[in-house]
C-alpha cells in the first residue's frame, strides 16, 4: 500500500483521535484546527489535552491552522468538525481544490435551522443534482467512542457510499487490525443513525439517573431504532441501516456507555453525572434533538419518542414523558404507524442489498 498524504479537518477528540490512528496509514497526516493553541500543543508536544488526556500523537501528524495547507498534497480528506461547521468547511474546500478529492464525513448530527445531515449539506454546496455522482462524499459511521480507540482498544465501523470501487478502495486504506471498516451502500442512512441514536443516548442517560433500570433502557434503544428506520426512509434512505453497525451497532455503544457524552447529558438532566466531560458534548445533542423534532414533523412523521425526549429536554414535559412513549400502552395511532413503516419497507428497492458481499460480509 502506498504511504501517502491524509488531511484531517477537525482536532477535536474524534478528529484528533483518526488522526493518529491513521497515522500508521499514512506517511502524513495533516491536521487543520482552528484554534492556534491546539496547533501548537500538538506541534511542541504531541497532545491535545483539551480533547484527548493522556494520550501521545504520532509525530507524522503535522497541525495547521491553514485549511490550504491541510489539503496540500492530500489523497484523501476525512472531515472531523462538529454539524455545524459542515457548511462552511465544504464551501472553503471547493474554493481550494478544483478536483474533489475522495471525502469521508465523520460527523453526526443535523444541522441548525435545516435539519440536513452532513451528506446533504455536502451535496447542496457541491451542487450536486444526482446522487450518483463520483465526486459525492462517503460517511464514517458505527460505535467510535474515541476514548476507547484512543486507548488501543478495537473498534468497528461502517464506511457508507454510493460508488462501491470508491467506498472498497478508501476501506483498504483507512483499515487496521484493532480498526475494521465495512462498506455498505447507503451513505444517508449511516448518517441518519449516526445522528439520532445520540438523541435516544439522552434519554436512555436520563433512564439510568433516574434509576428506571435496563429494561427501560432495552425499550429505549428498540423504539429508537424503530423510529431512526422511518426516519432515514423518509430522506431517502435505506431503513436496513438500522441493522448495521451504524444502527444498532452505535446505538448500543452510544446509549449505555459511561464514555458517551450524550448518555451523560441525560444523567445532568435527571440530577445525576458530573459536569467536566460531558459539557463538551451537549451543544450538538440538544441540537440534535430539535432538529430532529422539526424535521421529523415536516416529513409527517410519527416519532413518539423522539418528541418526548425532545420535550423534556427543552424544558417543556417531565422525564415521565419519556417513560410513556418508551414503555406506555399504545393508543392505536402508534401501531398505524408501525404497520405504514412496514409496508414501506417492504417495498423499498434497497432493503435486502445490505453489505457489499465482496467486502467481506453477506447480503441479506
Amino acid at each position: 500500500m502506498d504511504k501517502d498524504t491524509l488531511a484531517v479537518i477537525g482536532a477535536g477528540c474524534w478528529g484528533t483521535t483518526l488522526a493518529a490512528l491513521e497515522a500508521h496509514n499514512f506517511s502524513r497526516v495533516n491536521i487543520f484546527t482552528r484554534e492556534a493553541n491546539v496547533c501548537e500543543e500538538i506541534l511542541r508536544f504531541h497532545t491535545n489535552e483539551s480533547y484527548l488526556d493522556d494520550f501521545t500523537i504520532p509525530c507524522n501528524v503535522v497541525p495547521t491552522t491553514s485549511l490550504e495547507h491541510a489539503l496540500d498534497g492530500a489523497s484523501i480528506v476525512i472531515v472531523a468538525v462538529p454539524s455545524h461547521a459542515v457548511r462552511e468547511v465544504t464551501r472553503r474546500i471547493g474554493s481550494i481544490s478544483a478536483e474533489r478529492l475522495p471525502t469521508v464525513l465523520a460527523t453526526k448530527g443535523l444541522e441548525e435551522n435545516t435539519g440536513l445531515v452532513s451528506l446533504e449539506v455536502w451535496r447542496q454546496e457541491a451542487g450536486y443534482t444526482a446522487r450518483r455522482d463520483p465526486r459525492d462524499a462517503m460517511v464514517l459511521s458505527g460505535p467510535n467512542l474515541a476514548r476507547e480507540i484512543s486507548r488501543g482498544l478495537p473498534a468497528v465501523s461502517v464506511l457508507a457510499g454510493q460508488e462501491q470501487g470508491l467506498v472498497w478502495g478508501t476501506v483498504r486504506k483507512l483499515s487496521q487490525p484493532l480498526f475494521s471498516l465495512v462498506g455498505y451502500h447507503d451513505p444517508l442512512g449511516a448518517q441518519a443513525s449516526g445522528a439520532l441514536k445520540n438523541v435516544y443516548a439522552i434519554g436512555c442517560g436520563l433512564a439510568k439517573g433516574l434509576g428506571w433500570g435496563d429494561n427501560v433502557t432495552a425499550a429505549i434503544i428498540w423504539r429508537g431504532l424503530e423510529e431512526t428506520a422511518f426516519f432515514a426512509e423518509a430522506i431517502g434512505g435505506d431503513p436496513a441501516v438500522i441493522m448495521t453497525p451504524a444502527g444498532l451497532g452505535d446505538f448500543v455503544a452510544t446509549c449505555i456507555s459511561p464514555l458517551s457524552r450524550n448518555h451523560d447529558l441525560g444523567r445532568i438532566i435527571a440530577g445525576a453525572g458530573g459536569v467536566n466531560e460531558e459539557i463538551r458534548g451537549i451543544r450538538e445533542g440538544f441540537q440534535t434533538a430539535r432538529e430532529a423534532s422539526r424535521r421529523g414533523r415536516s416529513l409527517g412523521l410519527e416519532l413518539d419518542l423522539l418528541e418526548a425526549i425532545w420535550s423534556v429536554v427543552s424544558g417543556e414535559d417531565q422525564p415521565e414523558a419519556i417513560l410513556e412513549a418508551a414503555c406506555g400502552a399504545s393508543d392505536g395511532t402508534r401501531g398505524q404507524a408501525v404497520a405504514r413503516g412496514r409496508a414501506g419497507r417492504a417495498e423499498h428497492p434497497s432493503a435486502h442489498r445490505g453489505y457489499w458481499p465482496e467486502m467481506g460480509v453477506a447480503a441479506g
